[in-house]
């Protein structure tokens, strides 16, 4: 009985449905502008985890927050000398062996001028094995070349990188780095170009190319491997009867012959003594991708948690630290264009609350004839949350609804950008939107959040109402 009345009286009133339709709006732009985010926020995810970031990157602790391009201190960052990862062979040991790794790629970080015959550039390097680089990282395809071998000199670019340049496959690039009077100059062949699955501006920025090349042009110490290597019986006596002393006893006498023993050592035994100085630990990340995307935060607490107890100096983050100022901005500007939103709904929320008070005054003669008849205060309050709840909850089902139609509406026009930053911002030429159940259920609870507020001080004017005063008109 008390329902059927709220709703006659929400019927019975004009501004009932002005109240409904202005929430249904509110929620509606809430629905509309999550689901575009929600899909730029998939999107970009989607582009960086595929294309450089991984699904997680392990890094040094730092004094300043650190990503795959260097040091990220909010508007002044720039690369500087990034520390290695410590102690890396353990490092990577563990998460080699964790269920939820399907596979990781480590990776040497720097910045340097980059120089063809025609272009010159600064250029963000990527030191990396490129054929375990381009089986984590699936939105890489070759378009021209082939990667270069381990042990190899090489270098790749994007396509629109080598455009710049106007470099093709086979020529020679340069890197450089000045510092004061001298410089460090590395010559690379051009092995390879590539092409991103999703256009980026980020994307543009990385040069792909070997290890070696970024060590010695950023002077980083290269630390070979701390495996232990397996020798035969007849190397390991070799080695250990080897005396250094006697081996230069007669090195002033150069008159007399030098007697010499031939000694084999097999292909193995020989690409085991190569391996123990070519397998650097000089890395700075480790780039991992999980057969568990959904759970990445957990993973994330229980790595750091794990290297927290094993004193390790390392951190696990996710793509978006990992991928620097760029996502970091975009984040900030979703957070900044829902904060509007939250200030429409502040504005709406006093329109509805105003609107309310004037239907409270508008029925004190009803409300004093009410308690005049028996109705006491408890009663009056039932049905004036009734009466909120129901509008409230008839705008939040049509706000979700329109929210979904015009969701639809926005995929369906197919809004394309040109601008750089724009398609940076939404991660693509194309507008899409992605409508999620948590968006529509966080959308309808603030709907009824909304309504569940807005009833509280209308209530107090309507059971302040005296009976004989409400009967007689008094306001």
């Amino acid at each position: 009985m008390l329902l059927y009345l709220a709703f006659k009286n929400i019927i019975s009133k004009k501004s009932s449905f002005v109240i409904i339709l202005f929430i249904a709006f509110a929620v509606m732009l809430l629905v509309v502008t999550n689901a575009v985010f929600d899909s730029t926020e998939q999107g970009v995810q989607e582009t960086f985890v595929s294309s450089f970031t991984g699904d997680i990157v392990i890094r040094p602790e730092y004094k300043s927050p650190l990503s795959l391009f260097g040091d990220e201190t909010p508007v002044t960052g720039a690369l500087t000398e990034l520390p290695n990862l410590i102690p890396y062979d353990e490092i990577h040991e563990y998460l080699s062996g964790q269920p939820f790794v399907s596979d990781l790629v480590p990776q040497v970080s720097g910045m340097a001028q980059l120089s063809s015959d025609e272009e010159s550039a600064k250029c963000y390097m990527f030191g990396v094995p490129a054929e375990k680089y381009l089986s984590l990282m699936k939105s890489i395809s070759i378009l021209e070349g082939k990667p270069w071998s381990d042990g190899e000199k090489g270098i790749m670019l994007s396509k629109k990188y080598a455009e710049k340049m106007q470099a093709k496959v086979g020529d020679t690039l340069q890197f450089e780095i000045s510092e004061g009077f001298s410089s460090r100059i590395r010559a690379v062949p051009l092995t390879a170009v590539y092409d991103y699955s999703v256009e980026n501006s980020v994307l543009e920025k990385i040069v792909l190319t070997n290890p070696e090349t970024v060590r010695a042009i950023m002077d980083m110490s290269d630390l070979s491997s701390s495996e232990s290597e397996d020798f035969s019986d007849e190397m390991e006596k070799m080695l250990s009867d080897f005396d250094i002393e006697s081996f230069f006893s007669d090195a002033a006498d150069i008159n007399e012959g030098v007697q010499t023993e031939e000694i084999t050592v097999s292909g193995e035994e020989l690409a085991a003594l190569e391996n123990s100085y070519t397998n650097s630990s000089s890395w700075n990340f480790l780039i991992c991708r999980t057969n568990e995307p959904k759970k990445v935060k957990k993973i994330i607490k229980s790595l750091n948690k794990t290297f927290k107890e094993k004193d390790w100096p390392v951190e696990a983050v996710n793509w978006r630290s990992s991928a620097g100022s760029t996502a970091f901005y975009l984040y900030i500007l979703r957070l900044i264009l829902n904060i509007g939103i939250v200030i429409i709904l502040g504005a709406g929320f006093i329109v509805v609350n105003n609107t309310l008070v004037i239907n409270v005054l508008d029925r004190i003669r009803e409300i004093g004839t009410m308690r005049a008849i028996g109705a006491n205060k408890r009663y009056i309050t039932k049905e004036c949350a009734s009466e909120t709840m129901i509008m409230a909850f008839i705008a939040g089902i049509l706000g979700c609804i329109l929210g979904v139609i015009g969701s639809h509406v926005v995929s369906a026009l197919h809004i394309t950008f040109s601008n750089a930053f724009i398609v940076q911002l939404f991660g693509g030429t194309v507008l899409h939107t992605a409508v999620s159940f948590p968006n529509l259920l966080g959308a309808f609870s603030l709907s009824l959040f909304i309504g569940l507020i807005a009833w509280i001080y209308p209530l107090l004017n309507a059971i302040r109402v005296n009976p004989v005063e409400a009967m007689q008109g008094a306001k």
